[in-house]
Order: C-alpha cells, then structure tokens, then sequence
C-alpha cells in the first residue's frame, strides 16, 4: 500500500506542473483538432464551449477523480487528501477552468466590446501574473505550495512513495552529451573544409587526362562567350547574375565563379576545365 509523505522536493513540484501544462495541452490540440475536421464551421461557432467541455473532463478525470492532476500522478504525487474538500475542489475547478473559458467567451462572443468587461479581464491578468510571480519567490524559499491558486486554497503536494530521489536516465543524459559533442565538433569543422576544392580534386582524379586535355586546348585559343535567351550558369543552372567568364566561352553567375575562384585557387570551367587567366574572370 502507498504511503504518503509531506516531503516532495522542489524539483518534482515544478516537473509535476510543467508535464501537467504539456498533457493537458496535447489531449486537448487533438482533440480540438480532429473536431474541427469534422465541421470546420460548426467548430468555430462552439469552439469556447468545446474548449471548456475537454477541460472539465480532463480536471475531473485527474483532481476530481483522483485529486491529482496528471503531471502528477506520473511523479507520484497528489494533493492532500485531508484538504481537498468539496469546497475547496469546486473553487479549483473555478479557479482552473473558467478563467480561460471567461476570456475566450468575451472575445467570441461579445458582438460589442464592453469596455469594462475587457478592463476587468487585463487587469485580473496582470494580476494573476504578478501574483505568481511572488508565489513563485516564496515557493523557493518554503518549498510548499508552487502556484498561486495552491496557496489561496492552501493545498500542499505529498509523495506517495517514501524514496525521494529524482529519477534521471544517464543513459539518456550520456546519449545527449556524446550527440552534442559529435555536433559541436561538426560546427567547429564544417567551415574549414574546403568542399569545392575535395569535389575539383575528386573529379579530376576520374578525369584527369580529359580535363588536362581541354584546359590546354581552351587556354590557348580564348573564346568569346555570348549571351543568349536561354543561357543558362554553368554552375548552379539558373539564369545567370551579373554575367561573368573565364574566356572559355561559359558563362556564369559572377558569385557563382568568383566564391569558387576564392575558395580554389585552381578552379577550372565545370564545362571544359578551363582555368581562370591571368587577367582575370570577365564581364559578358
């Protein structure tokens, strides 16, 4: 049998909402967004109303069941039991549920913004905020109560197990330090390796001769290159930008032909092998 104790780190209290926020928000996407499927129009006419439904049953289906949200329960926690009262459970449901349904009603369904109304929503807000910001100051120092309707309630969270240590995966923890070691050392690497110069001296190892052959050929007997409609950069297949040579009579991107001129000293015409004169890349 379970038993429980007072004692519940500080840790598991946080973890125990955050993994409550994410399930609670996951069920109820789904859930929205496979209704919207059905009748997208319908949908939007009931959609606060919807909203609502699926938060009651989830609320009932974990504190009013269980007096434990879901977060909770995967920690081993809940809330005291000897606290949560009837009364006290239905202030929760109000103090958890309605709010957001209170918003989404005024601006759905208000055709005309009542100003008041609107006011009284961003202050009770801001409010709401500034209120768990100093929960938050005081759950750190007391180590009881982490959020603000928690203390208003005066509900405290208890361990159903008496081990109180935090499970952590190393294995998992040991697999994220070697992955992002392995990427740290890819972005330390990757800029320094010059691609285009590995892909010239690739190629030219399975075509040298041909290679030698042309450049030899071209270098000798510069050709005009000549602009046409469907001329294309000999490099990248688009339409060429800023039109540049290397008196091989190929036409490219002048950025195209001038990173990897920089980048490779020795950079030959992908078309003829052909390299870059001593006068330079030219304008078409």
């Amino acid at each position: 049998m379970l038993t429980k104790n007072k004692y519940v780190p500080r840790v598991n209290q946080v973890d125990a909402i955050f993994l409550n926020k994410d399930i609670t928000r996951m069920i109820r996407d789904n859930l929205l967004e496979n209704l919207q499927a059905i009748s997208p129009v319908l949908f939007i006419k009931i959609q606060p109303e919807l909203d609502l439904l699926i938060q009651s049953a989830i609320w009932f289906g974990s504190v009013g069941k269980r007096c434990s949200t879901f977060g909770q329960q995967l920690l081993v926690l809940a809330y005291d039991a000897e606290k949560l009262t009837v009364s006290r459970l239905v202030l929760h449901f109000a103090l958890t549920v309605l709010p957001g349904y209170v918003k989404s009603w005024e601006e759905r369904r208000l055709t005309h913004r009542v100003e008041w109304f609107s006011q009284a929503i961003t202050w009770a807000e801001n409010s709401a905020l500034v209120l768990n910001v100093l929960n938050y100051f005081r759950f750190l120092k007391t180590g009881r109560k982490p959020t603000i309707i928690d203390f208003m309630l005066g509900l405290d969270y208890i361990s159903l197990r008496n081990n109180q240590r935090r499970d952590i995966g190393y294995k998992y923890l040991t697999r994220e330090l070697l992955w992002g070691g392995f990427m740290e050392i890819l972005g330390l690497l990757l800029p320094i390796i010059n691609f285009r110069k590995i892909h010239r001296l690739l190629k030219a190892g399975f075509f040298g001769e041909e290679n030698t052959w042309r450049r030899d050929s071209v270098t000798r007997e510069p050709v005009a290159a000549k602009m046409l409609a469907n001329t294309t950069c000999s490099y990248c297949g688009e339409r060429p930008t800023l039109p540049h040579h290397m008196g091989c009579g190929h036409i490219y991107c002048y950025y195209c032909l001038s990173a990897n001129l920089l980048t490779d000293a020795n950079f030959g015409c992908t078309k003829c092998g052909a390299i870059c004169p001593e006068k330079g890349i030219q304008c078409v």
